[in-house]
């Protein structure tokens, strides 16, 4: 048995390669560890690609597997056609044939922007949907992760390179808000980007690079640096708007109610002007001061 199971993986690899049957790495996977269940697997899912019964663009998705495999990237301009349904609308549907089409789409058309709903799609009660999903979550995981020891190595040896510190954050921010990371590996690329964020602070000192700075450390709960730092930007910028909605903030996850009524207070009291915004927040939380004490 053992030598039949080796042959028919053997065959496999051999037909995958010519492009005769029609899986990826990931099915390819499964036929070595599933005897016989796996390639019967991988024959249905051959055949039913061959019959177009999974969605008008296999080719298409062929095409995006060469590319991956020569070293492109695999991100493709999208395709133009007023009849694309939206796949998140496209999720919730009854119709298989359309899940799996639009999902195919998606895969040919910028999957980075793509990456909350193809998490989404990971979810489905459609298989195939859910195997579409998975093999570009790997993929783009993968490429991830190679860009992040790219940006690492870049950052190490130059710092100081134009416009190197900028790309580095707004790559890791996509990077740790995506779900395609867990655990330590994490925790690695969240310490990475708080110390890049401060050391964008430290260069230009502006008011946008200080509101990203304390918005990542309200996040990561560090609620001590956080305050620090937002104090710094009130001593610089005392007429900044966002240093009010920041401390509100930061009374707000620190549970300082009474501070949060001093802030109220001061607003409506002082005479100054303030933003729509700003009114209509302090008039809000003062409604809500007024019914807690109520009760």
């Amino acid at each position: 048995m053992l030598f039949l199971h080796i042959f028919i993986v053997i065959i496999a690899f051999f037909l995958m390669k010519k492009r005769m049957l029609k899986i990826d790495r990931i099915m390819f996977v499964i036929i070595v560890c599933i005897p016989f269940w796996g390639m019967l697997s991988a024959l249905i899912v051959s055949f039913m690609i061959l019959t177009e019964r999974v969605g008008v663009n296999n080719k298409n998705l062929e095409n995006m597997k060469s590319s991956d495999e020569s070293g492109d990237t695999i991100v493709v301009e999208a395709p133009e056609s007023e009849n694309v349904v939206p796949l998140q609308d496209a999720l919730i549907m009854d119709d298989p044939s359309v899940r799996r089409s639009v999902m195919l789409d998606v895969l040919m058309s910028g999957t980075k922007s793509y990456i909350p709903v193809i998490n989404e799609a990971r979810m489905n009660d459609d298989v195939e949907v859910v195997h579409y999903a998975t093999t570009a979550m790997v993929e783009l995981s993968k490429e991830f992760e190679l860009k992040a020891q790219e940006y690492s190595a870049r950052y190490a040896e130059n710092p100081e390179e134009d416009g190197l510190l900028e790309d580095y954050i707004s790559f890791l921010e996509q990077y740790v808000s995506s779900n395609m990371i867990q655990g330590q590996l994490l925790e690695i690329q969240r310490n990475t980007l708080m110390q890049l964020l401060a050391e964008k602070v430290s260069r230009n000192s502006r008011q946008e690079d200080y509101v990203s700075f304390i918005n990542a450390l309200f996040a990561e709960k560090q609620f001590s640096i956080a305050d620090t730092v937002l104090s710094e930007m009130e001593t610089s910028w005392p007429k900044d708007e966002r240093c009010i909605k920041l401390r509100l903030r930061y009374y707000y996850e620190t549970g300082a109610g009474n501070k949060i009524k001093e802030i109220v207070d001061t607003v409506k009291n002082s005479g100054n002007y303030y933003s729509r915004e700003i009114r209509d927040l302090v008039d809000l939380w003062d409604i809500g001061n007024k019914e807690e004490q109520r009760a």
